[in-house]
């Protein structure tokens, strides 16, 4: 698929390109929606409303190239996801203040698992440390940056961060001992 074209073509608003863009990036960015919601039809919703915007905002888009096109739009998705939710991160914050203790994780435990199942734990995460994990952590987003994308404080972001960590511990480290 030649992006450039498919992107001058959904400046057009060809209804056509539109389709297209939606079949090739819909999984991609779904994997996305996922780590931002708190159900599967609220990540449907939210990559349903994302496209949406990509299209009426395409205009604004300056890239050409598939990198561009994705990064811009995992953007919209994950700002559109934060915005939806962002009530519900100051009383979850408060709920799961002590939630978890810190534990380490045992020296082979991550190797052990497969892929799909260390994707399954970071999906089981509570939706706020889950956001915060993925805008830190797979994300790249400073504290600072994730506190102001979220509406909340710096320091919320690192202890939300700290303790998605601390569950995501004891998790991989419970189900390495399945396997040994």
């Amino acid at each position: 698929m030649n992006v450039g074209k498919l992107i001058s073509r959904l400046q057009k608003k060809e209804e056509q390109a539109f389709k297209e863009l939606v079949f090739a990036y819909s999984k991609k960015l779904m994997s996305v929606a996922k780590l931002y919601a708190t159900s599967m039809q609220e990540a449907q919703d939210n990559l349903q409303d994302t496209f949406v915007v990509i299209f009426d905002k395409i205009q604004e888009f300056n890239g050409e190239y598939e990198g561009q096109l994705y990064s811009w739009m995992k953007q919209i998705l994950i700002f559109k996801s934060l915005n939806k939710n962002q009530k519900k991160y100051k009383s979850s914050e408060s709920s799961l203040e002590n939630a978890y203790e810190q534990t380490t994780i045992e020296a082979d435990a991550v190797s052990q698992l497969t892929h799909k199942e260390i994707i399954k734990i970071v999906y089981d995460l509570p939706q706020g440390y889950r956001e915060v994990f993925a805008l830190y952590a797979i994300e790249g987003y400073s504290h600072k940056e994730i506190g102001q994308k979220m509406g909340i404080e710096e320091s919320s972001s690192r202890s939300q961060y700290s303790r998605a960590k601390k569950i995501l511990q004891n998790k991989i480290n419970e189900l390495s001992k399945v396997y040994q």
